[in-house]
């Protein structure tokens, strides 16, 4: 059994991470407008999330 605690914390990292890193690089790198650039970025979030998710659940089942 994980901590919940755990678990919350690297899946807000995550999301925070992928956030960042995405809209930055797209607002700047890739010449993106800054809403485009974060309309990109919270969606590369969630995909992130979505993929720690099922790779945990996974993980759970061996």
């Amino acid at each position: 059994m994980t901590d919940a605690s755990a678990d919350l914390a690297s899946t807000l990292g995550a999301l925070t991470v992928a956030f960042l890193l995405v809209a930055l690089v797209a607002g700047t790198l890739l010449d993106f407008n800054w809403t485009q650039a974060v309309l990109l970025g919270g969606f590369a979030a969630v995909v992130a999330v979505a993929s720690a998710w099922l790779t945990d659940r996974r993980a759970d089942d061996d």
